[in-house]
């Protein structure tokens, strides 16, 4: 063992083998292939749409559920007065407010027209 100058013996760590100490091994990692040509975070609106309130009243949140089962969360600011059950068509765009309308795709509702 080696002793220092004080006269004190001294330990020596060896140094780490095995996976913590290896260097990589195998081909450099492939640089990426460059930006997206198009964005990748679009939102696509999902326009017209037709199908049944299901939470109703003057708002600003409502449900809505097409005939292909898909649940929206609708918000609107215009204080439009929908009931359970109506039948509606529906433009609709992607929610950019953080406000939660419940169950379902949170979109902003513009205009409507009414179904008998």
């Amino acid at each position: 063992m080696p002793v220092t100058p004080s006269g004190s013996v001294s330990t020596v760590t060896p140094a780490p083998s095995g996976p913590y100490n290896s260097v990589p091994t195998g081909p450099a990692p492939s640089r990426p292939a460059g930006i997206p040509k198009t964005p990748t975070d679009i939102v696509r609106s999902p326009g017209w749409i037709e199908g049944t309130v299901t939470r109703g009243g003057s708002g600003p949140c409502y449900g809505l559920v097409t005939f292909d089962g898909v649940a929206y969360a609708m918000y609107s600011d215009k204080g439009t007065t929908l009931a359970v059950g109506d039948h509606i068509k529906a433009a609709l765009t992607p929610a950019k407010l953080r406000i939660d309308c419940g169950a379902g795709i949170p979109v902003s509702m513009g205009a409507i027209q009414h179904f008998p």
